[in-house]
């Protein structure tokens, strides 16, 4: 669940809403990272300096660095990939140094650290109480215990694994990066047994389910296309467009769906027959850099520009329609943004 009332004093220039100011802030806090976004930076590659960032849900408090300052400065690795969440515990993917921290996601305090049967690992879900990972290097998912982080069992997929997905005791794994792949893998949360394959478009690249419809953009040189995968089923349905190429990014968020193509930031109703062919704003071009990361949270759009990992970061926080709202500078190589509440 997304909302939670992201930039209280900015919201109500934007929308309105039945719960108030007061309500939200007393609502008792789970800890100091409770109640905002973590962001996830990358760091350099072969460098143990992958750090997590904070931002506060009213945007007053910016923290870089927190798993460092609550775990004696100890370093969280090479190359933070990703961050999935299970109850109160956060699965920190740290790519090249081959582990998942897991911390309480609300002190950030270390609780164990998952070593066996990763390679290269991406990006983690939980389901039927086990955490899945994809590892890039072995093609394949491995599966732990939630409650031991013991190893279970290694997945072969033997196709591409990037992004992960779980919904209706499933779990959807995402056949495509960097441009490449068409197809979504299906395995039985229960059996840990691939199901089915599932094909979409050249250049699978981002997913996200919600009210049991698994969400999957996929964007190449000759277009874009936007699957509506039925959990229960697995059947689908596709909308394409020849006109826009390459589209990304995509997030759900309320009612619509959202996408970036080249330095664009569009969006379409969740239920759109058709691609929204012009943007509600652009960005300036940074090369490979320009929305190295990017989020909507509750109609409050996040980049991040990753400065071609020579310097810091820099996380943007926009409205619908382009105004600029919050400007921070993170660490190396900012990847994503995650509600953590």
């Amino acid at each position: 669940m997304k909302k939670i009332y992201l930039g209280l004093g900015l919201a109500a220039l934007f929308f309105t809403s039945c719960t108030t100011e007061e309500e939200i802030q007393q609502i008792p806090s789970l800890g100091t990272y409770d109640k905002g976004v973590l962001v996830v930076n990358e760091g350099n590659f072969g460098t143990p300096n992958g750090s997590i960032s904070f931002l506060s849900n009213d945007f007053s408090v910016f923290q870089n660095g927190i798993y460092g300052i609550e775990n004696n400065n100890e370093a969280l690795g090479d190359v933070v990939q990703s961050i999935s969440f299970s109850g109160d515990k956060a699965f920190i993917v740290v790519n090249a140094s081959n582990i998942v921290q897991v911390v309480n996601r609300y002190s950030f305090k270390k609780v164990a650290t998952i070593t066996e049967g990763l390679n290269n690992p991406r990006y983690s879900t939980s389901s039927n109480g086990k955490l899945f990972v994809t590892n890039s290097g072995t093609k394949s998912v491995s599966v732990y215990d939630l409650s031991t982080y013991a190893f279970i069992t290694n997945i072969a997929i033997d196709k591409t694994v990037e992004k992960i997905v779980a919904a209706n005791n499933k779990i959807y794994v995402q056949n495509g990066a960097f441009g490449g792949g068409s197809n979504v893998t299906v395995i039985n949360a229960a059996t840990n047994v691939v199901t089915t394959t599932i094909e979409v478009g050249v250049g699978v690249n981002s997913m996200e389910e919600k009210n049991g419809i698994l969400y999957v953009m996929c964007g190449n040189n000759d277009g874009s296309s936007l699957y509506r995968i039925n959990t229960e089923s697995d059947t689908k349905s596709v909308i394409e467009t020849t006109s826009l190429k390459k589209a990304k990014n995509m997030d759900v968020d309320g009612n619509n769906i959202w996408y970036t193509v080249g330095t664009g930031v569009y969006a379409m109703p969740i239920t759109a027959t058709n691609f929204n062919q012009l943007p509600l704003f652009s960005v300036a071009d940074n090369n490979f850099s320009t929305f190295y990361g990017f989020a909507v949270i509750d109609d409050f759009i996040f980049s991040a520009d990753a400065n071609g990992f020579t310097q810091d970061g820099i996380m943007k926080i926009y409205s619908p329609n382009g105004t600029t709202l919050k400007t921070f500078n993170t660490k190396v190589g900012p990847n994503g943004f995650y509600l953590n509440y």
